[in-house]
């Protein structure tokens, strides 16, 4: 029961930095480091378009198959 309260406080405590601005995510930087390839690591994330081409992507693969 403690681990949940510990995790609870942890998630928490991340929610209210990112919101205050205490942890700053470059979202552009991780998402490249971790193998999309297709996103700038230097442009600040674009979540609208980031999302329709990923959408657009697995429709092709769709029609494809």
């Amino acid at each position: 029961m403690l681990r949940f309260l510990f995790l609870g406080l942890v998630i928490y405590g991340i929610a209210i930095g990112l919101r205050d601005g205490w942890l700053i995510v470059k979202w552009s930087q991780l998402f490249y480091n971790v193998g999309f390839s297709q996103v700038d690591p230097e442009k600040p994330m674009n979540w609208s378009e980031f999302i329709i081409d990923r959408l657009t992507e697995n429709e092709s693969k769709q029609d494809k198959d």
